[in-house]
């Protein structure tokens, strides 16, 4: 009988440990919001006047205008077809609200879409189209496997440790590592990165991610530039620019085809897929000098149903609870 068993467990075990991984899985509950924000503080510091990601920005003011297809393709209130004014906050990645404008780091674009009827919309996009986590637990355990030690700097072994059980935390360093920085906030792409589903006035949901494309193109500064421009000029540069005429982008949906991953954002789509223009952002003035009224908006609220839903992406749906948390700190 004994030998039987231990045949039987030979044969079975191959199957069960793998069935015992998901079920432990299974129960792992995902990090909280105040966890989440409690590993950027671990990383950063008490996160208290800035915000933890992308300090350093600007404050703009402008507009949104929906195309006939944007209205199609939803029936959120911002896709009307009105003129929809908007506050715009550009930013450059990093956490140091010093860190130089040449820095090879993402840039962002933070938008508060408000109807003439109330209804609010915010969301926030990078200059990259992809995260460097694919779950809030991979960004947790990532900033808190590089958060300083006594010395000053984090473990090299629990970094290499978590490097090595998340790949994918790598590939959006190594994009921007490869990208020279933009010239201007106003000639860079910016990216939704999470699938939201869009419900059309054909009652169709679908299922996209969304860009904001420079109607001036895409500039970068050169080689040359990033040692010598300003440690300050896009602020300037973006004043300036607006000065003369509005800087507009358009709001372009990306569809999936089968098999495209809707919950990664780690994982871009390709760049052949179908695609719409759904709107234009204009861009008609922008503050001197720091703070304003972006300051005490956090850019959270991601959906507005009817019409704008969020996907099942894990990150996504941690993303609204989390930017509470963290404006809820820097107010306090």
């Amino acid at each position: 009988m004994r030998i039987l068993l231990l045949a039987f467990s030979a044969l079975f075990a191959p199957l069960v440990a793998p069935l015992v991984a998901l079920a432990a899985t299974a129960r792992a509950e995902p990090p909280t919001a105040e966890a989440v924000v409690d590993a950027f503080e671990a990383n950063l510091g008490p996160i208290t006047t800035y915000r933890p990601s992308h300090p350093k920005g600007s404050c703009a003011a402008g507009h949104f205008t929906a195309t006939p297809e944007g209205a199609r393709l939803s029936v959120a209130p911002v896709f009307n077809g009105q003129r929809v004014p908007t506050i715009i906050r550009f930013g450059v990645g990093g956490a140091n609200v010093r860190t130089p404008d040449t820095a090879r780091s993402t840039r962002s674009l933070s938008v508060r879409f408000e109807t003439p009827q109330g209804d609010i919309w915010d969301m926030a996009n990078v200059s990259f189209p992809i995260f460097g986590a694919a779950t809030p637990e991979a960004l947790v355990a990532g900033l808190l496997a590089r958060r300083p030690l006594a010395g000053g700097q984090p473990g090299p072994a629990a970094v290499a440790a978590f490097v090595a059980a998340n790949p994918a935390s790598l590939l959006q360093g190594r994009l921007i590592a490869a990208t020279l920085p933009p010239a201007s906030w106003a000639t860079t792409p910016y990216f939704g990165i999470n699938t939201f589903r869009f419900q059309g006035a054909d009652g169709q949901l679908r299922p996209a991610r969304w860009s904001f494309e420079p109607v001036a193109g895409t500039s970068r500064l050169t080689a040359e530039q990033l040692t010598t421009m300003p440690a300050d000029f896009l602020a300037d540069e973006l004043r300036a620019r607006v000065a003369r005429a509005p800087a507009e982008f358009d709001m372009v949906l990306h569809f999936p085809a089968a098999g495209d991953d809707l919950n990664n954002p780690t994982v871009a789509w390709p760049e052949d897929r179908p695609r719409t223009v759904v709107g234009r952002l204009a861009v008609t003035s922008v503050q001197a000098g720091p703070g304003g009224p972006c300051d005490p908006i956090s850019f959270m609220t991601l959906d507005q149903e009817p019409g704008i839903q969020l996907s099942d992406d894990p990150t996504l749906q941690a993303r609204a609870s989390s930017y509470a948390v963290s404006l809820s700190r820097r107010t306090r």
